[in-house]
């Protein structure tokens, strides 16, 4: 089902890249999301944490048969994507995109942003949390994905060409920040790499000590491309 993204994200208008100090200040609002209002925002973050179990585990062959989301008191998320028919190099990828995931999502919505199409990020991300939503099986799950898919589906409809831009490149931004904050919210408790470990025998602080360094670089990455100082595949 994922081979029909890009066709999708081709079909849909694109348009310039947005000004500098458009996406300088889109960074700065996605900035001050993750650092301000992360015990709400951050739900979104631990969606796009299962989303990326949830593609890797269907691109190496398995089948996704649940996606559950918990409420902490401590105001972080937590998440668990089961899937079967995974072989242990396939089992240990799907643990390796579930950290992975928001930062790769960053990444590759950046590079569609360069190209002018942030209409197709947004359906694209639609996409995503609707099919999350299919294999959601709690209601604090489903209500996440409802409501992250509304606020981008009200965009869509309502919002202005300029609008829906600035909202893109805020959403990847918060991709890309989320993902490292995501990484550093969870090293104190048992997530991936407390698993890994069991797996691999690999110690936890050395998966975290990846994770941290993996989702950074990402960040640096792709602000690189978002700022027009990186250009991929030139």
């Amino acid at each position: 089902m994922f081979e029909a993204l890009p066709a999708l994200a081709s079909q849909a208008s694109a348009a310039p890249a947005a000004p500098q100090p458009v996406v300088v200040m889109s960074g700065l609002v996605a900035l001050v999301l993750s650092l301000i209002v992360w015990p709400v925002v951050g739900f979104a973050v631990v969606l796009a944490h299962e989303g990326g179990h949830a593609v890797t585990a269907s691109m190496m062959g398995g089948t996704v048969k649940s996606i559950h989301m918990y409420g902490k008191n401590d105001s972080r998320g937590r998440g668990l994507t089961r899937a079967t028919g995974l072989g242990p190099v396939g089992g240990l990828l799907m643990l390796l995109g579930g950290s992975l995931g928001p930062s790769i999502f960053g990444l590759g919505g950046a590079v569609l942003l360069t190209g002018g199409h942030s209409d197709a990020v947004l359906w694209i991300s639609l996409v995503f949390l609707l099919l999350a939503l299919l294999q959601m099986k709690n209601v604090i799950g489903g209500m996440v994905a409802v409501a992250t898919g509304a606020v981008i589906f009200l965009v869509l409809r309502y919002g202005s060409p300029d609008g829906r831009t600035f909202f893109a490149y805020t959403w990847v931004w918060f991709l890309l920040f989320g993902g490292f904050g995501h990484v550093v919210a969870s090293h104190w408790h048992r997530g991936d790499a407390g698993i890994l470990k069991q797996k691999t025998w690999v110690p936890v602080m050395l998966w975290s000590a990846f994770f941290g360094m993996a989702t950074l670089a990402a960040l640096g990455y792709g602000a690189g491309i978002l700022l027009n100082i990186v250009h991929p595949g030139r």
